[in-house]
């Protein structure tokens, strides 16, 4: 008989940042035209992991909250966009170059 694996335990908080976050950066949730808080509730999430995906959509920038408890979506910022480009090339770059030299030698 085989060893059982353990399972994985998902939090709705983290799935509840993950959805927001992907929709945010697919275009799905435009900035400044959908309440974001609005979105998650008709995915069917309660307050409780709304409220902490939000803070921690909020801490990386990509939605406001108002003094109303509602959240937007923020625009993006075309110069930031271009700075994390730069360095998500110069990240990647060194590592494709390395997997090309790898897969060449062998």
């Amino acid at each position: 008989m085989g060893a059982l694996r353990p399972i994985q335990r998902t939090l709705l908080r983290d799935t509840a940042y993950a959805a927001v976050r992907d929709a945010i950066v697919l275009g799905e949730l435009p900035p400044w035209d959908t309440p974001v808080r609005g979105a998650l509730a008709r995915v069917g999430l309660s307050r409780a992991p709304v409220r902490g995906a939000l803070a921690r959509v909020g801490e990386e920038g990509l939605v406001e909250t108002e003094p109303q408890g509602s959240a937007r979506v923020t625009s993006l910022d075309p110069r930031a966009v271009r700075e994390a480009v730069v360095v998500v090339r110069a990240m990647h770059e060194p590592t494709a170059r390395a997997a090309a030299y790898a897969w060449c030698a062998r």
